[in-house]
């Protein structure tokens, strides 16, 4: 079962798409990395779990936490 769950997660600056089409799921008790080269996007999809903390997330978004 998921813990964690995002499903097309999609994340503009302005008129520049930060992110494209992300999903991911994360059990419980998982240990998971996001690992990428510089600039790929990482912070961003975590600062997206944080909803609060990204203002112009895209009104699609579904994330789940159990």
């Amino acid at each position: 079962m998921s813990k964690i769950k995002a499903e097309n997660v999609n994340v503009y600056y302005g008129s520049k798409q930060a992110l494209f089409d992300v999903s991911i799921d994360i059990a419980e008790k998982e240990v998971t990395a996001l690992i990428g080269p510089s600039g790929c996007g990482k912070s961003t999809f975590l600062r997206c779990l944080n909803t609060g903390k990204l203002n112009n997330i895209s009104r699609m978004l579904k994330i789940m936490i159990k």
